[in-house]
């Protein structure tokens, strides 16, 4: 099936304000697919929109936040201009969060961040977004049964050469048939990290391959899981099953606690092809 052509021309208002929101979380490759506009087009139009005035001195808050939300995933040429800073004070300034790593406990701030965020990026730059160890970033992600995207990876090992490459080259393999059958016993009955943990999986092959099966949640299960996640997004509570964190993330067409996964805004998880 043949892709739908780019658009091309002016922007209309929603487009500029989908641009604003995906920019800094997706970068401008991700940003120009979801928008079905032309890199190039995305880089004139971000330059446009988002190129703020010059500064100097302390970084603000917002700065930071910025800064973090953005390393790894948006080039430092554009991501200069919209922080408004030289890109040596970006690189110094990054070199300051990594000396000041968290230790301890994660957030369920931090998880659903780390969620959002592990597919698509390096360790290395992880550890500006979610001041954290590389090794602490690891550890996480294995309890989550996350992955590195397919994409991702593949973009990864074409730019990169050696320990960098072989780093996210490694693929899942291919599902047997008894593990297809495992899931189908799984999945209707229970959250998509348990059934990762039981498989060997990251959540999103589990997702994406039951997608691809047809295979759905029972609704008894989406009632559970849909309460949990009003209790951490509303209430600030923590789940009362720690694996519902893991729940739905990386579903086609669903919501974890974060939100992640309502069409195509800054926090929905991009699933890559099924593993």
């Amino acid at each position: 099936m043949s892709r739908p052509p780019l658009r091309r021309g002016n922007w209309s208002v929603q487009e500029m304000e989908r641009l604003r929101l995906l920019l800094p979380h997706r970068g401008v490759e991700q940003t120009a697919t979801l928008l079905r506009r032309s890199p190039q087009s995305v880089q004139r139009k971000a330059l446009e929109l988002l190129r703020a005035a010059p500064r100097r001195g302390d970084w603000s808050e917002q700065e930071d936040r910025l800064l973090r939300t953005a390393w790894g995933a948006v080039e430092l040429r554009l991501l200069g201009p919209m922080l408004g800073r030289p890109l040596a004070d970006l690189r110094r300034r990054a070199g300051e969060l990594r000396a000041r790593l968290r230790t301890g406990p994660w957030a369920h701030a931090e998880l659903r961040q780390l969620k959002r965020m592990y597919g698509t990026r390096h360790d290395e730059d992880l550890e500006v977004c979610l001041r954290r160890a590389g090794d602490d970033i690891r550890e996480a992600a294995r309890r989550l049964c996350l992955a590195k995207d397919k994409r991702f990876r593949a973009s990864a090992v074409t730019k990169s050469r050696g320990a960098a490459a072989a780093a996210v080259r490694a693929p899942m393999p291919r599902w047997t048939t008894e593990e297809v059958q495992r899931l189908r016993e799984l999945y209707p009955h229970h959250d998509n990290l348990r059934v990762a943990q039981e498989l060997g999986r990251s959540v999103t092959s589990v997702a994406n391959k039951a997608h691809q099966l047809g295979v759905r949640k029972s609704a008894e299960l989406l009632t559970d899981i849909g309460r949990a996640n009003i209790e951490v997004r509303y209430r600030g509570a923590p789940p009362r099953d720690a694996t519902m964190l893991g729940a739905v993330q990386a579903s086609p067409g669903t919501a974890d606690a974060s939100g992640a996964g309502r069409g195509d805004g800054p926090d929905r998880v991009e699933s890559a092809a099924a593993e």
